[in-house]
């Protein structure tokens, strides 16, 4: 079944899913303004050497909210590093729903474990949570670099290991914890890997990715705003104390922050 085939079932009767979209490449002049944005840590990480290498072979694109970059099961054929955006990765489950498995944005990269497995087949829905800009290489370009490169190499190894350790710490968290401190928890990392103070999200949007009912989110994001921990307004969610939704976060928000 198409992942998004079960989607209607879940939303309400005002919500409204438009359904993947095309990764926009960017035009020169949005070029020159990702340069001066807020840079990938991964890329960042690198010698002035490693870079003049992958260069050559990076396009800047646009990724916009909801759009889905991959499918289960399609072929790889970029990595995309994010700058502002926020894109996260979902399993199905039996009943139709989906959930939750990770998370990145501007700290790494989506694809890699994809691209160092045999296939080069993607394991998860990978979909964008917020618009904005990213970086982009056709695997089989990086794919010689990493296997050419040792610094390439290890400069994606602190990454791919903080992305084992959340997909592992979600588990627990999507199987043991509150959907209040679920809530918080993700709001908290989201925000870390776009580092906007106000959030583009909907609560239909919040309930497909922590696996839950419309209802549920609309509740619990009441009670958050009661509390003066949040604000929100039609489309957008702004955290008005950090300090406090994080005591109202569960303990995977310090366990993957002190990765």
């Amino acid at each position: 079944m198409d992942f998004r085939e079960s989607l209607p079932q879940y939303l309400g009767s005002d919500d409204v899913y438009s359904g993947p979209k095309t990764v926009t490449p960017t035009s020169r002049k949005e070029y020159s303004s990702i340069s001066m944005e807020p840079k990938n840590s991964i890329l960042s990480s690198f010698s002035p050497e490693t870079s003049a290498l992958i260069a050559p072979s990076l396009r800047p694109v646009v990724l916009r909210k909801e759009e889905f970059i991959y499918q289960e099961d399609d072929r790889l054929d970029y990595i995309y590093f994010p700058i502002t955006a926020v894109v996260s990765e979902f399993k199905m489950l039996e009943d139709g729903r989906m959930v939750e498995i990770a998370v990145t944005g501007n700290e790494g990269a989506i694809g890699l474990s994809a691209m160092l497995s045999n296939s080069h087949l993607v394991q998860n829905h990978t979909q964008v949570s917020q618009a904005g800009t990213a970086a982009r290489i056709d695997v089989h370009s990086f794919d010689k670099l990493v296997r050419s490169n040792e610094k390439i190499r290890n400069g994606l190894s602190e990454f791919v290991d903080l992305y084992i350790r959340q997909i592992s710490q979600k588990s627990i968290c999507n199987m043991y914890h509150s959907v209040k401190e679920r809530l918080c928890t993700w709001l908290l990392m989201v925000q870390d890997r776009c580092g906007r103070s106000t959030l583009n999200l909907t609560h239909e949007q919040i309930a497909r990715t922590l696996g839950v009912y419309r209802p549920s989110i609309t509740c619990i994001a009441q009670e958050l705003r009661e509390m003066k921990l949040i604000n929100y307004s039609r489309g957008g969610i702004s955290i008005c104390s950090r300090e406090r939704v994080k005591k109202s976060a569960c303990t995977c928000y310090f366990e993957l922050s002190a990765a």
